[in-house]
């Protein structure tokens, strides 16, 4: 019997469920397990059912070229350019680019520093047309899958950026 469980839910109300392949999560378990104890990562596709509500469809490693290190991972750009060209015509152009995901090996899945500088940079880029770009993140230790996606709220005058958790639905 294939059920959908919930992996991680945020106790304050999430901002956004995402559902997740089992297949899509087995892959990012894979990769994690190889490059070990090195970072990897990779890029998420797929559409948005609804503004609250996201399914990825498929994952993609981090590409022939990419380069990991222990405290980081540079991902191959020119593979993952192609990629995303190719599913999005794959789908019909309905799925496409949604954010990245990545690994903390012998740590916890957190949004660290540099992980918001990558997410704002991500809403920032406007060829990557993201209104609300997605970044996971699989810890090691403890294991755990955990997810925000970035918006931007008005606050007086001015924007801030949001980093909202998200409910992760591995289907």
């Amino acid at each position: 019997m294939n059920r959908a469980h919930t992996v991680t839910v945020n106790k304050t109300d999430p901002s956004v469920t995402i559902w997740l392949p089992q297949l899509a999560y087995i892959a990012i378990l894979e990769e994690a397990i190889t490059k070990m104890p090195c970072e990897t990562g990779g890029i998420l596709i797929g559409y948005w059912g609804s503004s609250t509500e996201v399914v990825v469809t498929a994952v993609v490693g981090p590409g022939p070229k990419a380069i990991h290190k222990k405290r980081s991972f540079r991902p191959d750009n020119a593979y993952h350019e192609q990629e995303i060209a190719r599913l999005y015509t794959q789908s019909g152009r309905t799925e496409t680019y949604l954010g990245d995901w990545h690994t903390h090996p012998a740590a916890a899945a957190y949004m660290s520093f540099r992980d918001e500088l990558t997410l704002r940079s991500l809403a920032e880029y406007k060829q990557a047309r993201l209104t609300q770009p997605l970044m996971l993140i699989l810890g090691t230790q403890p294991l755990g899958l955990q997810a925000w996606a970035h918006t931007y709220r008005k606050a007086f005058f001015a924007t801030k950026s949001v980093y909202g958790a998200c409910s992760i639905i591995i289907y």
